[in-house]
């Protein structure tokens, strides 16, 4: 799976949530950390109720911040690999725009990618890499390279304003296999709990960063986990 755009839209939170479920079950996983340090992202964690110290504690967890300036893509796969040979279910990128500064020319990143993923595949685990979007807001937000298509599937997070607020939505746009939801959402992240809100149907244009709502002025949005 891929959950890709602009910084600041949740998508590593919504990665933990992922991750910190497996672990819940007693599974195991690996979470490669490119873009901040562990610390923050344990603290970040914690804020939505997710406490993964004791999955560190007892190996469930196999936490790793990465730095590309040290670790050429091949080392980096290894990495992978070592966590596999652990016992691991699932395995986290954290995420593939810093995957992809490490990298000389692009062609060679999604070769890598590539591989990488396909050795996951085979080997049965869930893979979860994250790609960040330049801009913030809108049309303004495109990827420095596309590798969606190397995922099964694929969670697109967005920013958009209504009523003066800068709020986030989520939406599958893509799932290999079967059937998906191809209503758009508004995620929130409040109360120690991440939100996932009723289908926003009366908007147009939040893709785009633009929406225009076409409802009444007061919409109440329901929510659950």
């Amino acid at each position: 799976m891929a959950l890709i755009g602009p910084s600041g839209t949740g998508k590593s939170s919504v990665a933990a949530r992922y991750l910190f479920s497996i672990l819940e079950k007693g599974e195991k996983g690996s979470l490669f950390l490119f873009d901040e340090t562990i610390e923050n992202f344990l603290i970040r964690a914690g804020g939505l109720g997710m406490d993964l110290r004791p999955h560190i504690e007892n190996t469930r967890l196999i936490i790793k911040q990465v730095d590309p300036a040290e670790l050429t893509p091949g080392e980096f796969a290894a990495a992978v690999r070592e966590t596999i040979d652990q016992g691991v279910n699932m395995v986290v990128i954290d995420s593939l725009s810093g995957y992809l500064h490490a990298m000389a020319e692009e062609r060679f990143l999604i070769l890598h990618m590539h591989e990488l993923l396909t050795f996951l595949a085979q080997r049965g685990i869930t893979t979860i890499s994250i790609l960040t979007q330049h801009g913030l807001i809108g049309s303004a937000a495109h990827s420095p390279t596309d590798l969606s298509f190397l995922s099964d599937s694929v969670l697109l997070l967005r920013h958009f304003e209504a009523e003066g607020e800068l709020r986030k939505a989520i939406l599958m746009v893509k799932k290999r296999t079967g059937k998906h939801e191809l209503a758009m959402r508004e995620l929130k992240f409040e109360e120690g709990r991440i939100h996932i809100g009723e289908p926003l149907r009366k908007f147009q244009g939040v893709l785009t960063g633009n929406p225009s709502y076409q409802g009444r002025k007061e919409w109440p949005m329901g929510s659950d986990e």
